[in-house]
């Protein structure tokens, strides 16, 4: 939780070093920073090309913050108090207190089976293979230690609401600083020949000093000289030590303990110990000596550490507002007694919290690098219960817009991570209408891994109402199907995507398709299309002409005959597709059995002079030569723009003269 180092880099190319490293960036969607090489032009300086300008390529590189959740073992974490979050939406601000209470339990439960996971996966031989990894998880392990012992202490002293703190504070400290605890555990495990270890003696002291009073004596009845009188008296003492519970009458406890401190005080006087000096410190110990506390107090390794264990000896039935001046006396007795120490950052959150300072504790969780995960999930649960709601109201704070903004940065992180998205939306839609705006920036710019992905996403935005998104993630993956020419997908997300030039697009590249290689693309696809075709006037056209396509492949002519026609009228047709168009109704037009009336061969004709003839004319214009001309003529069928124009002015010719026979000759009487 150090945060006093500052990273350095430098980009290190060619085109970088030759310039000093100095570099320029730019953000970019994504949390990430587009950094490149950059000569600093001064006020005295010309900007002008390098002498070496055009040598070395310009590399771009792009940077990116790294979080503790980059590792895959804290998936689970953010899933399961994602969870336990929404649970406490659904609560609101009205549950028992005891519902508050169990989703504080929750929530350090599962940081504590989190820390268990990056412990088995340290001891893991992937991640022994792996140094920089190992690092990662030594670091988080560390944070989320850290976050657990802060949350810890805060759901004791905030949210339990109980008068007896001492024996809850206890329990911390010892669950916090184990080491004592687990050197004890050797010694019983000793048994008698533990009395002859050189830290016998240190390791009493500071379970006295930790209030592990059970411990020690189960250790000082294994002693040899455990039948001595001393030690039997010891013994006594430590186990008549009165032990205030929740519902006792303090008055009758306060009496009970005074008289108690007062005997053990007494014996101490009298010298009864004198045979054993360590046993007498030990009594000393617990009856509050300030010079032997001061000595053990040099020997502790946080400040915090034996301070509940001194007030077990010295104040019982500490209150929480008690705490505030003793927690504050005990950190100067520490500091004086070690003046070359230095709080880390834990260390000093664990003050505030014992001193109320809660304006300062919010200030410095959200430096802990854990992407802010402590402090949104504290201060919701914190405006949920409403048990501080006196505090910041004194304090001019604002929690709603607190929870409001802390919630609003986490769940952007979230949504801004590749794999996290899912969980940032449930943050999100407690922030309504800034939450709303921010998954419409933030869903677009999530990479596609493939359609059931994306069709995820869609039925996000769509719940939420957020049709520009959908339409966006259309567009995108329209886009990647067409790429990897998928052109039937692309065609159905473009028209989802309603995207006029999108959808225009792609109809044209099919169409072009078709002119020069007769093949018509995705065909299960255009025949489905029906009333989606009016987004486009091309994908009409598309519809329309495949409509025909597949008439005329069925041989019903007549029917292929009018709807030819009326596409030439339609007025839709794309000026590169009209020579297809007219060659279509070459075959009609040459059958001995006439299909197409003498109205509809003016009409084609009409359209060849007036529609195809021009559009020759002006590319020639364009292109300045008759073979360059050509380049109109994008139809598979046709190879010379003269003989197709005679060919078809030929067939409308001879089709009007049989049409017009047939259509004069009345039928025999």
């Amino acid at each position: 939780m150090n945060d006093n180092t500052v990273s350095t880099f430098e980009l290190g190319d060619a085109l970088a070093t030759r310039f000093g490293n100095t570099l320029t960036g730019v953000f970019v969607p994504g949390s990430k920073i587009a950094l490149s090489a950059y000569r600093h032009v001064k006020w005295n300086s010309r900007d002008v090309p390098s002498e070496t300008a055009g040598q070395d390529p310009v590399l771009i590189y792009l940077a990116q913050e790294t979080t503790l959740f980059d590792e895959p073992v804290l998936r689970s974490l953010l899933a399961e108090s994602n969870i336990t979050f929404a649970t406490l939406q659904e609560l609101g601000q009205k549950a028992p207190r005891a519902e508050y209470l169990r989703i504080s339990h929750t929530y350090r439960s599962v940081v504590r089976a989190s820390l268990e996971r990056l412990e088995h996966a340290k001891k893991s031989p992937e991640v022994q293979m792996d140094g920089e990894r190992q690092q990662r998880i030594s670091e988080t392990v560390i944070v989320f230690y850290a976050a657990e012992c802060l949350w810890h202490l805060f759901e004791i002293l905030y949210m339990q609401q109980s008068q007896l703190i001492v024996p809850q504070l206890l329990n911390w400290a010892r669950f916090y600083a184990p080491q004592i605890e687990d050197r004890a555990t050797d010694f019983l495990l000793m048994a008698e020949e533990a009395s002859e270890n050189d830290d016998y003696w240190n390791v009493l002291k500071s379970l006295v000093m930790v209030g592990a009073l059970d411990v020690t004596r189960a250790i000082l009845r294994q002693n040899r000289k455990a039948s001595q009188p001393a030690f039997k008296a010891v013994e006594l003492i430590l186990a008549s030590m009165p032990v205030c519970k929740e519902g006792f009458p303090l008055k009758k406890f306060n009496s009970q303990w005074e008289h108690w401190h007062v005997d053990a005080e007494r014996k101490i006087q009298a010298n009864a110990f004198q045979s054993e000096p360590e046993l007498e410190q030990i009594l000393q110990l617990v009856t509050g000596s300030n010079e032997h506390w001061d000595a053990g107090i040099k020997e502790s390794n946080e400040w915090y550490e034996f301070l509940p264990g001194y007030l077990l000896y010295t104040k019982p039935t500490c209150k929480p507002f008690e705490l505030k001046i003793a927690a504050a006396n005990w950190l100067n007795r520490w500091t004086l007694l070690r003046p070359c120490s230095q709080l880390n950052n834990m260390a000093r959150m664990i003050s505030q919290l014992m001193e109320h300072d809660l304006r300062l504790f919010i200030y410095d969780t959200q430096r802990i690098n854990d992407t802010n995960w402590l402090t949104t999930h504290m201060i919701d649960l914190i405006y949920h219960s409403g048990e501080l709601k006196g505090y910041f109201e004194q304090n001019n704070i604002d929690l709603p817009a607190l929870r409001h903004s802390m919630i609003y940065e986490y769940g952007s992180y979230l949504m801004s991570t590749r794999s996290l998205w899912q969980l940032g939306i449930d943050y999100l839609d407690c922030c309504k209408q800034e939450g709303k705006a921010a998954m419409e920036l933030l869903l677009p710019r999530i990479s596609l891994r493939s359609d059931r992905h994306a069709l995820k996403i869609m039925s996000v935005a769509r719940k939420r109402g957020l049709i520009d998104v959908e339409q966006e993630i259309c567009k995108v993956l329209s886009r990647q199907s067409f790429d990897d020419e998928r052109y039937g997908n692309a065609l159905e997300w473009g028209i989802r995507s309603k995207d006029v030039l999108l959808v225009t697009g792609i109809a044209d590249f099919i169409l072009k398709n078709y002119s020069r290689t007769g093949n018509m693309l995705c065909p299960d696809v255009i025949v489905h299309i029906k009333s989606s075709m009016f987004i486009s006037p091309r994908l009409v056209f598309l519809f329309k002409y495949f409509e025909f396509y597949e008439l005329y492949r069925n041989r019903d002519f007549l029917a292929a005959v009018e709807l030819l026609v009326n596409l030439l009228n339609s007025k839709i047709t794309p000026d590169y597709f009209w020579p297809s168009l007219l060659i279509d109704t070459v075959p009609l037009l040459e059958s001995k059995d006439p299909k197409i009336f003498s109205n509809e061969t003016v009409a084609i004709l009409h359209h060849l002079e007036t529609e195809l003839v021009p559009i020759i004319e002006r590319n020639t214009d364009k292109l300045g030569n008759q073979k360059n001309a050509e380049t109109v003529f994008k139809d598979y069928r046709a190879e010379n723009i003269d003989e197709i124009l005679n060919i078809l002015r030929l067939a409308c010719a001879r089709n009007l003269a049989r049409s017009l026979v047939i259509e004069n000759t009345s039928p025999e009487s």
